[in-house]
């Protein structure tokens, strides 16, 4: 929902990250989207004239919302939400997409994914990326989680949990925005659930 409303009050999603005059990644979009997750007060504490790791945002470093980690994980400073990054994803890099961009289905393109084991920082630019990630089943290199099942947002808002059939291809085609797959004919492997903390964990 965040991601929706920062889409409707900017005119396009945002970016996966903002770079810094060293032409480096500064700023992740999970910051970037903090004032829609009830983040108001943190970010306007946060400097965008350093780096994610600057002086100042460094001492932010414990004040991950809660909202960007699993529910009673206890986590505080790594993060299990990630974008994927590429040129034919949802999240092309420092540029963000209009929705005139998806040609897919909204319900069949990924937003967000879950990840369990990557370890990134709550505020570091850097998720997954496209054509270096695992699209196997669980992998910390790719979507996993640690529920049972693993789960994504897709672009129409939706939590869908995934399945351990799920062939590496269909995913692979559901993190596009514009190849055309119709996933739906071919079984695709998840299935939508209301809530996302609604499974059995490991």
């Amino acid at each position: 929902m965040a991601v929706v409303n920062y889409t409707e009050t900017h005119g396009h999603f945002p970016p996966a990250y903002q770079v810094g005059p060293d032409g480096r990644p500064w700023h992740s979009w999970r910051v970037l989207i903090l004032p829609f997750i009830e983040g108001h007060e943190l970010f306007k504490r946060y400097r965008f004239d350093e780096p994610w790791d600057g002086p100042n945002n460094s001492r932010l470093a414990n004040q991950m919302p809660k909202t960007l980690a699993y529910s009673g994980a206890g986590q505080t400073t790594t993060t299990n939400y990630l974008a994927v990054v590429g040129k034919e994803t949802m999240w092309p890099g420092p540029t963000g997409r209009n929705r005139s961009d998806i040609k897919d289905a909204l319900n069949e393109t990924i937003l967000i994914v879950e990840n369990n084991g990557l370890g990134v920082h709550w505020m570091e630019p850097r998720d997954l990326v496209f054509d270096t990630m695992s699209f196997g089943f669980d992998d910390p290199n790719g979507v996993s989680s640690w529920y049972k099942y693993p789960a994504v947002v897709t672009t129409d808002d939706a939590v869908v949990r995934l399945s351990k059939e799920m062939a590496p291809e269909a995913l692979r085609a559901a993190l596009t925005v514009a190849g055309g797959e119709q996933l739906s004919a071919g079984g695709h492997g998840w299935t939508v659930i209301a809530d996302g903390r609604d499974r059995p964990r490991k």
